[in-house]
This record gives structure tokens, sequence and C-alpha cells, in this order.
């Protein structure tokens, strides 16, 4: 976290939790970083509404985050709807929904859970666009996205680190199958 910083004393920051196991072990690592500086985390648990099994998924996060004494919203997103562009709206909604709950909590960073697996998949899926210089570069780890700085600080580690952060803390994940496509 700290080369992603300043941050104020007590930070209060907000996490983008799907269920997951990479948004589940960011929540743990982000819940420990700040207690240990006096602060808090907010985890936002954003249900898609694009598959049947997904607000049970979203309920069963929320209570896990729960047990983990991690305070959760919950938002379901509406009218997103099967078609054209999919993937790029739902992340539109998702960013907007999550922007504007840390505006209203006060709360200056975001941090998402991208790892190095992700960010090698967004390289090589911008290649395979033909994308210039800029878009090689791949996911930036800050980015100041209004009034609130998105953060990725998981962006060098593996995904096989953080399944293993949560196996040893005992701690189960959703798999949504959408990810498998």
């Amino acid at each position: 976290m700290a080369p992603l910083g300043p941050f104020e004393p007590a930070p209060h920051l907000a996490v983008a939790v799907s269920g997951g196991a990479d948004s589940m072990a960011l929540a743990l690592l982000a819940r420990d970083w700040t207690r240990a500086r006096g602060g808090r985390i907010t985890a936002l648990v954003v249900d898609h509404g694009l598959r049947a099994a997904s607000a049970g998924e979203a309920a069963c996060t929320r209570d896990r985050l729960a047990m983990l004494g991690i305070p959760a919203r919950l938002f379901t997103l509406q009218g997103l709807g099967h078609g054209p562009a999919l993937a790029a709206r739902a992340r539109a909604a998702r960013y907007a929904v999550l922007e504007a709950a840390c505006a209203k909590a006060s709360i200056l960073h975001l941090l998402l859970a991208h790892h190095a697996a992700d960010q090698a998949e967004t390289v090589a899926m911008r290649l395979l666009d033909r994308s210039g210089p800029a878009g090689l570069a791949g996911m930036a780890a800050l980015v100041e996205a209004g009034r609130v700085r998105r953060l990725r600080p998981l962006l060098p580690v593996p995904p096989g680190r953080l399944r293993a952060t949560l196996h040893a803390a005992g701690i189960a994940w959703v798999e949504d199958p959408s990810n498998a496509d």
C-alpha cells in the first residue's frame, strides 16, 4: 500500500468486493492494513443482476464480510440487460455506483482487486487489439477518478497467493461461472 499513498491518518478505505477469491483476499488484507493504522474499511458489493444466482451470491458475500468484521454495503444494478458491449457497460455502471458510494461516505480511496494475471491478460488483449504504447502499459496501480483514487495494490501479486491467503485464514469465496468465459 505504501507506494500508493499518501493516506490520511486513520484511513477509511472502500474495497470493491465481488465475493471472488481476489476481492475477498483484498478485503482481508486491507482490513488488517487499515486496523494497524487506526483506520477501517467499508466493502462495496455490487450485484449486476445478470445471473439468477447473483443476488444470493452478493448476500452471501455480505454475510462473509460481516463474519470478518467488515461492514459492507450491497448495491443492485438495474437494467443492464444482455447485448452488445455488456462487459464494458457493466464495468461503467459498477464504477459509477462504487464512486458515488465513496463520494457519499467521504471515502477518498477505492481499492480494486486486479492482480498480476489480470494485468497480463489486459496487456495480451490490448496487444491483440493492436493497442498503442499507452494501452500496452496495462492497468495503472493508481488512477485519479474525480473525487476518488482507484487503487490496485495487488497488481504484482499472483492469484495463487491470494487463494493461499484465504485458505490459510479459512475463508471461502464465490466462483463466478462467467469468469471462465
